[in-house]
């Protein structure tokens, strides 16, 4: 249907070898021919050159034809529509989401697959960026969604699908609000065992005594949920009493990172972030690694220590569920930022409530509860980097910090 209120308005696409002024020439006419550019967009893609722009031409003017002729000279291909004012809707009335896929996507399967379900859900792609610059390995897909309120009940079940669909085609899947918040985080808070560093170094540090295997049992159920976290963490620190804190630290120094972990902060570090660990493990290895990387903060537990021994108890309050939750809660506050603006990251069971107070919660390769409650999970990839994209970086814009 036709805009009564702008009978006047056309829509005008334009496609072909993307060159210099081709946006320029175009907008030249429109002013020199008394028309009204409304609206206009544009994207380039290996040098074709597609845009679209919504433009209000008075009767007397020439800018139509003085088009057609431009579009012409230039080798570009050119149609033009009626504006519809139904398919105009608001920013307001239309919210969007973002819906990042990372894999590998040159076959097309998995692209189809995605595109299909969320059309069947009523979403309505808008732009799909590439995340990638060799190789299809990364999309971001915007679109509206359409007759959906866009509610958390509603957000979690599209997770919940959505998540599903990307265990069965081998890809990881993620779906947030496209808004302002998605674009502007400034504070990332990580959980360390099995996060930021590979493994669980409590169980590790029960090897030096001989327990390994029963302190592994404990944390495996702890991290599942199992079992109360407090209680967890008591039995096992009990175990490892006297153990020297010498030999402790000297495993600290050569635990292995997760693969990307530096690289990971160093971007978000580039780009003026905070970024902290909150950890249910131990200082003496958590401030080694806040040092060692220059991060913002860093909350664990602190061992009790007599004479150089671990006495097999823990000294003051106990860095559990609640308190991760709170560690992000107050950092915010530290750092002058909105809750909206912060990511939370972590593996396990202990982390849940940190993932839900976060604007943005990833669950890294984590246990299926943790993945139940956060927004987005990364399943399919080892490296903490590969976060960077579900954070909205692409392949280029990581370059320009590294």
């Amino acid at each position: 249907m036709r805009d009564e209120k702008h009978p006047n308005r056309i829509v005008i696409h334009v496609a072909g070898v993307d060159r210099p002024g081709v946006t320029a020439r175009l907008t030249e006419i429109i002013a020199e021919e008394n028309a009204t550019l409304v609206n206009i967009g544009q994207s380039v893609l290996h040098g074709y050159l597609t845009l679209s722009a919504i433009v209000d031409i008075p009767s007397s003017s020439n800018a139509l034809r003085q088009v057609l002729f431009a579009a012409s000279e230039l080798g570009l291909r050119l149609e033009v529509s009626a504006f519809q004012p139904a398919e105009a809707r608001s920013t307001a009335e239309s919210p969007a989401l973002c819906v990042t896929v990372l894999g590998e996507l040159s076959d097309g399967k998995a692209v189809g697959r995605i595109t299909k379900a969320m059309a069947d859900n009523g979403m309505n792609i808008g732009e799909i960026r590439s995340l990638s610059d060799e190789g299809l390995s990364g999309l971001e897909l915007i679109a509206d969604i359409g007759a959906l309120e866009g509610s958390d009940t509603q957000l979690g079940e599209l997770r919940g699908m959505f998540l599903k669909l990307g265990t069965e085609l081998g890809v990881d899947l993620a779906v947030q609000r496209d808004d302002i918040f998605r674009r502007n985080k400034r504070l990332v808070c990580m959980d360390v065992d099995s996060t930021f560093v590979k493994g669980e170094f409590i169980d590790e540090l029960a090897g030096l005594v001989g327990v390994k295997e029963e302190v592994a049992a404990i944390t495996a159920r702890a991290m599942r949920g199992e079992l109360n976290f407090k209680n967890a963490l008591a039995e096992r620190v009990k175990l490892l009493e006297g153990l020297p804190l010498s030999k402790a630290k000297a495993l600290a120094d050569k635990f292995e990172l997760t693969p990307g972990a530096d690289r990971f902060v160093k971007v978000l570090k580039s780009l003026g972030y905070r970024v902290g660990l909150v950890s249910g493990g131990f200082d003496f290895f958590v401030e080694e690694l806040k040092a060692r990387f220059g991060l913002d903060f860093a909350f664990s537990n602190e061992l009790e220590v007599q004479d150089g021994v671990i006495t097999g108890r823990v000294h003051g309050s106990v860095v559990d569920g609640e308190r991760k939750a709170q560690v992000l809660k107050d950092m915010a506050k530290v750092y002058k930022c909105r809750l909206e603006q912060t990511v939370a990251i972590g593996d396990g069971a202990n982390d849940m409530l940190m993932l839900q107070a976060a604007g943005l919660g990833i669950a890294f390769r984590a246990k299926p509860k943790l993945q139940e409650v956060a927004h987005m999970s990364l399943n399919h990839h080892e490296r903490l980097d590969t976060l960077l994209f579900l954070m909205g970086f692409s392949t280029r814009d990581i370059a320009t910090v590294t």
